[in-house]
C-alpha cells in the first residue's frame, strides 16, 4: 500500500443537518445501511426515515424532527460516522493510505472524532450523544428566555477584547470562538438583542440562532453535572489517534481526559479557531471534513485560505476525496 502526506479529519456539529443527508451513500453502500440500522436499534426509531424523509404536516402530528436537538445530534453523528467508514473502506480498496495524524470535531463533532478514533464503540457513543441531547434540551427549555447569537464581521477580524468587555457589560458569555470574523455569544435573549443593537452601530451583524438553549454557557453547568455521572458509567478506551479537544485545544487520548473534556464542553467555550490555528502549524497536512455541508471547511478558509481542505458527504465528493488523496501520494 502506498503512503501519503498526513491527514487531519474533522467532523461537524449541530446546525449542519438537512433532510436527505447521507441518503446517497445509504443507497450505494451496505456498510452505511448497517450503520443506520444499528442506530435505529439503539435509539428505538428509524434513523433513515428521520434523516431522509421530510414529514408533511409536521406541525400538527408529533413526529421526530431532524431540527430538534434530541434528534439532530444522533443523526449528524450517524451520518458523519458513515462518511468516515465509507472513506476508510474505499481508500483500503483503492490501496490509498489515509495516514490520519489527528482528528477534531466541532462541539457534537468531537464525539464523532472520538468514535472514529476508537475511544468508544458506536453503541456507546450514540447512547452518550442521545443522553447529552436529552439533558441539553431539558435544561435549555428550563430557560426559554436564554439563547445564542452569532456575531459576524464580513471581511474583517472581530475585536475579541471588545467582545469580551461587552459580554461582561451585558452579562452574557462567549460560547463559540469559530473564526476571526465569527463568534457566538449566549445568555439572556433580551440582553443579547441589546448587545446586538450596540454592535450594529459598529458594523457587526448579529443573528439570534434557532437553538433550544444557551449551549456552551455556564447556565448549562447543571446539565453537565448530570451528564458527568452518565459519562462515568460508560466504557472508554485509549484513542488510537489523538483528538484535539474543543475546550483546551490539547490532544486527548485517555479516558480520564476524554470524560473531563466532554463534561467541560457543555458549559464552556468551544475554541474552534484555536483548534485550527494549532493544527495548521503542522506542515504537509490535508483537512478532510466528513459530514453534512461544508461549515468547518468554510471556517478553515476564513482562518487561513491557504490551508488544503476537502469535504466529503456523498458519492461524488467521496470520489473526489479519494482521487485527491491518491494524487498526493509521496513517491
Amino acid at each position: 500500500m502506498t503512503t501519503r502526506k498526513r491527514t487531519i479529519l474533522i467532523f461537524p456539529g449541530q446546525g449542519s443537518q438537512y433532510v436527505g443527508m447521507g441518503k446517497d451513500l445509504y443507497d450505494r453502500f451496505p456498510l452505511v445501511r448497517s450503520i443506520y440500522d444499528e442506530a435505529s436499534q439503539i435509539l428505538g426509531y428509524d434513523m433513515a426515515e428521520l434523516s431522509f424523509q421530510k414529514h408533511m404536516f409536521g406541525k400538527f402530528i408529533h413526529k421526530a424532527d431532524l431540527n430538534k436537538t434530541l434528534y439532530t445530534q444522533p443523526a449528524i453523528l450517524t451520518m458523519s460516522y458513515a462518511c468516515y467508514k465509507v472513506l476508510e473502506e474505499t481508500c483500503k480498496d483503492c490501496e490509498v493510505d489515509l495516514n490520519i495524524s489527528l482528528m477534531a470535531g466541532h462541539s457534537l463533532g468531537e464525539y464523532t472524532a472520538l468514535l472514529a478514533a476508537e475511544a468508544m464503540d458506536f453503541k456507546t457513543t450514540l447512547s452518550i450523544v442521545h443522553k447529552r441531547a436529552e439533558l441539553m434540551t431539558e435544561w435549555g427549555t428550563s430557560y426559554p428566555g436564554a439563547g445564542l447569537m452569532a456575531l459576524v464581521r464580513k471581511g474583517k477580524e472581530i475585536d475579541n477584547a471588545k467582545i469580551c468587555a461587552l459580554c461582561k457589560e451585558f452579562g452574557v458569555f462567549i460560547t463559540l470562538n469559530n473564526t476571526p470574523s465569527q463568534i457566538v455569544v449566549g445568555g439572556s435573549k433580551k440582553r443579547l438583542a441589546e448587545m446586538g443593537d450596540q454592535l450594529k452601530k459598529e458594523g457587526l451583524l448579529s443573528t439570534l440562532l434557532k437553538v433550544e438553549g444557551p449551549f456552551h454557557t455556564p447556565i448549562m453547568k447543571p446539565a453537565a453535572d448530570k451528564f458527568k455521572k452518565h459519562l462515568e458509567r460508560c466504557e472508554m478506551e485509549i484513542a488510537s489517534i489523538p483528538v484535539i479537544a474543543n475546550v483546551t485545544t490539547e490532544a486527548i487520548v485517555d479516558p480520564i481526559h476524554i470524560r473531563e473534556e466532554l463534561y467541560n464542553q457543555i458549559f464552556n467555550v468551544v475554541n474552534w479557531r484555536g483548534t485550527i490555528e494549532r493544527l495548521i502549524r503542522r506542515p504537509d497536512t490535508l483537512f478532510i471534513e466528513l459530514g453534512p455541508k461544508e461549515v468547518l471547511s468554510n471556517m478553515i478558509r476564513d482562518i487561513d485560505p491557504s490551508v488544503p481542505r476537502i469535504h466529503m458527504e456523498d458519492n461524488d465528493s467521496l470520489e473526489r476525496t479519494v482521487k485527491r488523496l491518491a494524487e498526493q501520494v509521496e513517491g
